[in-house]
Formats: structure tokens, sequence, C-alpha cells
């Protein structure tokens, strides 16, 4: 695929490679016990609110500073709960700023299976789940060339105008006796009114993504100048 044109980016530069705020630091690492039985399920020796969700759900803890080199291959779940979570103020994947949302709905990149039913330039193209965040025009090139998913697999730019919740991915625990527990299988509990039969205990899961379908889409040319007339970095400084 053609590179798309490479708006002025306002998020860091670690060697000649931005770095989008979606990915954990060197500094930093993911949290995910110990863990321990409670009414309400599995739970940290020293709970606190912040560590569920509105359905419940434990998530993973971050520690240490935000600083180091980039690990781009670890993505923060936090920051990506952050960014899925309130449909009202998605965020970019890359500045963690508001993401673009024009007439024709919020600006999605996803990995493009071409030649395929499953080809959004195609009729009829279905719901896709993604745990991907949207993106800001400025950075929507950013993503598509720097995304491991996304440069090797090529990707779809996307308008969508409709993106319910649909699951929450993450690690299942089992109790082993005296209030312990273990991790079982990677699982998925499904948010979805029609999902039908829930076989996913919330209470034991271990959030790690959060997941919508992408409804009603437009395709769209990230090599298209009208894309980013007027277009801003998220979080550039105002």
């Amino acid at each position: 695929m053609t590179a798309p044109v490479t708006p002025t980016s306002a998020c860091p530069i670690s060697g000649n490679r931005p770095v989008p705020r979606l990915v954990l630091r060197a500094g930093q690492r993911i949290v995910r016990g110990p863990l321990r039985i409670t009414a309400d399920g599995i739970a940290y020796p020293n709970p606190d609110p912040a560590d569920r969700d509105a359905e419940g759900i434990l998530w993973p803890r971050i520690v240490g500073e935000e600083t180091g080199d980039p690990l781009y291959a670890d993505v923060n779940p936090l920051r990506q709960r952050a960014a899925m979570e309130n449909p009202q103020r998605l965020l970019c994947q890359v500045g963690m700023g508001p993401a673009t949302v024009g007439p024709d709905g919020v600006l999605w990149i996803v990995p493009r299976p071409t030649g395929s039913a499953a080809d959004p330039h195609q009729p009829g193209w279905p719901a896709v789940r993604t745990v991907e965040p949207p993106v800001c025009a400025a950075h929507a090139p950013l993503a598509a060339r720097w995304c491991p998913r996304l440069r090797h697999g090529g990707y779809a730019a996307l308008l969508v105008r409709q993106a319910p919740l649909a699951a929450v991915e993450g690690t299942l625990y089992r109790p082993t006796g005296e209030g312990q527990v273990e991790a079982r299988q990677r699982a998925v509990f499904e948010l979805d009114e029609d999902a039908g039969h829930q076989d996913v205990d919330a209470r034991f899961l271990l959030a790690e993504y959060l997941v919508r379908r992408l409804e009603d889409v437009t395709a769209v040319d990230l090599r298209d100048p009208e894309l980013y007339r007027d277009a801003v970095p998220c979080d550039a400084a105002p």
C-alpha cells in the first residue's frame, strides 16, 4: 500500500520512531497479583475501587515511572481501557487525546484482510471486533506506519458510526483452596446482550483489553488530504 501522508506529530520520538502513549516504558511493569478470593471474586490483598471497571471486573496495576525505552510490543492495559471505555470520549491510541470525530463517525485503523468478504471496500462488510483504540487524523499515519500488526498485514482506515462495547478479554482464574487462585486460561467475557449463553464468570477474570464492535463503517484513504484539513495532533499543547 502506498505510504500515507504524514502530518506533524506531537508524540514523543525514540530514535526516529514515534512512541505511542499506549505502550509501556522500560521503567514500568504490569502487576497481576498476588490475588486472593473474596465475596466479589478475585481481588488484590489491598483492594482499591480503581482496580475495577464499571462491570466490576478486575484490572491489572501498573507500577514504576513512565521512563526508559518504549516497549512497543507491550500495551499498557490501563491506557487501553482509558482509550476505549467512555463512548463519549474515545481516545487516540498514539497521543491519548480525543480521537477524530466527524459527521461520518470516529476514525479507526484496523488490520485489513484483503481480497475477502472482510474487505471494507466491498459491499456488505460486516462488523469487526477490535482491541485497537481509534486515532486522531494527525496521528493516523503514524499508527498505520509503525504499528506492527498494521504495517505487516496492511490496514483499513474507517469512519465508524457505531462502536458498542462488545467484550472484555483477559485471563480466567480458578480457586485452588485456602483463598488462593491460579491462572486457568485466556477468556472473553461477552458484554453484548445478543451473545447468548455466557460461560465466563467475570468475578474470576483479570482483564487485559476492552473490545469494541465497529458497525456502520465508511472506508477512507489516508492519502486523501481532505482527511487532514484542520487536523492537529490530539496531544498538542493548546
